[in-house]
């Protein structure tokens, strides 16, 4: 089993006083849930700020991304290249992991446009946008076991994540592993939302949603569930529904406040999600040693590691 984490720390300018303990919770949750990858969304914190608290715990390594992010992972680098995207965006990243003897997956990272100040049309543009770079590497590589995570800004009913237009990612693995949506003779492939499963307070030990806001609007519905992971149905098989959660508790401290909704003044007003997922190549369809996988690829990707690229 492989285990990832992401966690949007709010952090793209300088950390306030209050919040000097980020970069010391981010390495007790790597810790905490034995992530062997954990990427950190609207992360200006440095790398050697990062690796700090791993001086007398497990080694992480700095993962290449863009700005926006902070990737650390318990493997070699070079097992998780950077894809070079045909689409230009500061807001996603695409990496092919192909970690030794495991089937190989993409992973994307996502920050999705902010609701305040764009439309959910913009939204869904720039999410088609997403996918486009994601397809074009399913393509090439052959094979479209994806993953795509992070802060979308959109709820898993909102259209730019329910939408043929958005991701296409349903509430339904009997829906995703069916046909196709097909609309105006173009088919459009699914995503399985597994999200959906987390939200509300029936479990105690979490909290109902990722993000918290008490706005104005009649409508509000106060707890939003922006942090999310979606897979492509042929990683279904694979998902470990039962280690999939929202932490709202990193070794005893909670990440809350005293109403029990994110602590912005000391953490994040975004709560951290863990998942996991079993890469080994036993029973894949078409699995493939991983350095076959890969063959003729590499002109694609990255071949050196810097800590970021713009």
């Amino acid at each position: 089993m492989t285990n990832f984490g992401f966690w949007n720390v709010n952090s793209r300018r300088n950390l306030g006083k209050d919040r000097q303990e980020v970069p010391l919770f981010v390495g007790h949750l790597a810790r905490e849930r034995s992530l062997d990858v954990l990427f950190l969304i609207e992360c200006a914190i440095p790398f050697a700020s990062l690796l700090t608290p791993y001086v007398t715990g497990p080694t992480y390594y700095p993962v290449s991304s863009g700005e926006r992010f902070r990737v650390l992972s318990r493997f070699d680098p070079k097992y998780m290249q950077l894809l070079q995207s045909p689409v230009l965006s500061d807001r996603f990243d695409i990496w092919h992991l192909t970690l030794p003897l495991q089937a190989d997956v993409l992973l994307c990272v996502v920050h999705g446009l902010d609701k305040r100040n764009n439309s959910p049309a913009k939204q869904e543009l720039f999410l088609q946008q997403v996918l486009e770079a994601l397809s074009y590497f399913e393509r090439k590589i052959g094979h479209d076991r994806s993953i795509v995570l992070g802060d979308f800004n959109a709820s898993p009913f909102e259209s730019p994540i329910a939408s043929a237009l958005g991701m296409n990612a349903v509430i339904s693995q009997a829906i995703a592993r069916g046909d196709p949506r097909r609309m105006l003779n173009q088919s459009y492939k699914y995503f399985y939302n597994p999200m959906w499963n987390l939200l509300g307070d029936a479990r105690h030990d979490s909290a109902p949603a990722t993000y918290y806001r008490r706005g104005s609007d009649p409508h509000e519905l106060y707890w939003h569930m922006l942090d999310q992971v979606l897979i492509r149905p042929s990683l279904l098989g694979r998902f470990d529904f039962a280690a999939l959660g929202i932490v709202s508790t990193v070794q005893g401290t909670k990440l809350t406040g005293a109403s029990g909704i994110p602590d912005q003044t000391r953490f994040s007003d975004h709560l951290p999600v863990v998942f996991r997922i079993d890469l080994s190549a036993k029973n894949e369809e078409g699995a493939k040693d991983v350095y076959e996988s890969v063959a003729g690829f590499r002109g694609h990707a990255n071949a050196s590691i810097p800590e970021s690229r713009s």
